[in-house]
């Protein structure tokens, strides 16, 4: 009897607030679907290639694979025009150079010399410059999907060159220059969409659609200088890597004409990542 008098005014707490809560009207709150940029705005552009066929071999037509935070990617970058028309760029600037030049010490006193090297100058320099650009144009913003079409360009520039300078003490010497120039020429028609992300900045996409990429020079020009006595010879020749088949080519040419093309739907398919931001005052 005594439990029956102590959990009937606990039954009594609990239905009494079961009550309550019962009655009570939930706050109705709406969120956005989205944060759709507008004219004026820009975006960072983080893109992750699903399918990446992006190598200079004449057989992959991808213009540019991505930007993923990930050494030797190009900067990409879009702006608003109108609400609808946005720009997009992507710009990657490379170098590298190394040299080093030196005397060695003489060991002719020396009953066997250590070496017949007396001068060295060793340079090489590479440079790379890629800028892609385009346009998409944006359909109606009255949908889930932020859907658009577009169309980019790719132009590259590559630029390796060696040099390769030894003088003996016995007077001879070789003088080498070793330069190779590729040119890229590339175009893409593409259409993709966009998801915002609730009311934040941020957008998650996919695009794909047809590339297709040209490829000029990748041939190597070779200028060699021997002097043996009192005999000065020189040549120059051209050589490639890779021969028609693929194959390692070794032979040296008086003249070389190289030039690739290739073009294919789906070379690139992009998961594409935009954090947006005003460029305007409000």
């Amino acid at each position: 009897m005594k439990k029956l008098f102590v959990l009937l005014p606990a039954l009594m707490v609990f239905v009494t607030g079961f009550g309550q809560l019962s009655d009570r009207e939930n706050y109705d709150q709406h969120y956005k679907l989205g944060a759709r940029p507008k004219a004026g705005d820009a975006a960072l552009q983080f893109v992750i290639p699903i399918v990446n066929l992006t190598a200079n071999n004449g057989s992959d037509a991808g213009t540019y694979a991505g930007n993923i935070l990930s050494n030797g990617d190009l900067l990409t970058f879009k702006y608003y025009l109108t609400d609808a028309n946005v720009v997009r760029a992507g710009l990657r600037i490379k170098t590298d150079n190394f040299s080093n030049s030196g005397t060695v010490a003489d060991s002719s006193a020396l009953t066997i010399p250590i070496d017949n090297l007396s001068e060295f100058m060793q340079k090489s320099v590479s440079r790379e410059f890629n800028l892609a650009g385009g346009m998409e144009k944006h359909f109606t913003a009255k949908n889930v999907f932020d859907v658009y079409a577009g169309g980019e360009l790719f132009f590259g520039l590559g630029k390796d060159r060696t040099v390769s300078n030894f003088d003996y003490r016995d007077g001879s010497r070789s003088y080498e220059t070793r330069s190779t120039n590729t040119n890229i020429l590339g175009f893409g028609l593409m259409t993709g969409f966009n998801i915002f992300v609730a009311e934040l900045p941020i957008s998650i996409g996919l695009e794909y659609g047809l590339t297709g990429k040209w490829i000029f020079g990748g041939k190597t020009k070779v200028s060699r200088e021997e002097t043996v006595g009192t005999e000065i010879a020189t040549a120059e020749w051209v050589e490639q890597s890779e021969d028609f088949n693929g194959n390692a080519d070794a032979h040296k040419y008086s003249s070389l004409g190289r030039r690739q093309f290739n073009m294919d739907t789906n070379n690139i398919i992009r998961l594409n990542i935009h954090i947006y931001f005003s460029s305007l005052q409000d």
